[in-house]
């Protein structure tokens, strides 16, 4: 019977909403199901850690750490298959494809029915989904950091790839530097260059908001528009890199030249 398609299994919502938490719970309460709640990605890894779990919903936009990422680390980092439904609004063109990108098995729009929900989970558990999953994209703290690249360009040679890390973890902070000091002497031919030049770095090793942050640095000096927020993106770039930095010395095991 429909009704019971989640009898005895136990369900992760992870929804940062309390009305919405105590929908979903409702709804997959009428199917049978036993559930968790989780208030944000961060949350939910840790859960996850803790227990096992036979469905995952997980709404994509949450503070801390947001559906995508808590996915991306569940399928990349603790290397689980297990069926992950995104609950989105579909705000975006296109998210519904990135729900699927970053590991996701299927997708309910909301506000979602019953029927809705119950189809979504139907198809999950009903059809053998490929999941993605790449070891190469490392997730932690709300920061996604692929070095899928590096891999492709030299296969498994760990030691060239760790030699290539610790030279992106020296360059960039150097790189920034470049930028602050044109940035002090209002030149901003120079400021465009050194962003210009961080951007062939952050291709090869990709970390989607420094890249994004330092093209609007390059674009801002080289049109001399909105010059007043670059300090502001040259912070954030410096606050994001910490943590990358962080994610790579764990992910490499080394510690930088002091």
């Amino acid at each position: 019977m429909r009704d019971y398609i989640l009898q005895n299994k136990k369900v992760l919502v992870v929804d940062d909403n309390i009305i919405n938490q105590t929908v979903v719970k409702h709804a997959l309460i009428k199917l049978g199901a036993m559930t968790e709640i989780a208030g944000d990605g961060e949350e939910a890894i840790t859960l996850f850690r803790n227990n096992i779990y036979d469905l995952v919903l997980m709404d994509v936009q949450m503070p801390i750490m947001d559906g995508y990422d808590a996915t991306r680390y569940i399928r990349n980092q603790l290397q689980s298959k297990v069926p992950i439904i995104a609950m989105t609004a579909f705000a975006l063109k296109g998210e519904d494809e990135k729900c699927l990108e970053s590991g996701m098995n299927g997708y309910v729009s909301k506000p979602f029915t019953l029927e809705s929900l119950y189809n979504a989970i139907n198809q999950v558990f009903d059809t053998n989904v490929i999941v993605q999953s790449n070891p190469y994209i490392l997730t932690d703290n709300n920061t996604s950091v692929d070095v899928s690249m590096l891999y492709e360009i030299v296969g498994n040679d760990e030691e060239y790839i760790k030699a290539m890390i610790t030279t992106f973890i020296e360059n960039i902070p150097t790189i920034v530097q470049k930028i602050e000091a044109a940035l002090a002497n209002k030149d901003w031919d120079n400021v465009a260059k050194s962003a210009h030049y961080a951007k062939s770095s952050l291709s090869v090793v990709k970390i989607a908001e420094i890249l994004d942050w330092i093209i609007m640095i390059e674009y801002s000096a080289r049109k001399k528009s909105d010059l007043e927020a670059i300090p502001a993106l040259i912070a954030k770039v410096k606050e994001k890199f910490v943590i990358v930095g962080n994610i790579l010395m764990e992910r490499f095991s080394f510690k930088p030249k002091s």
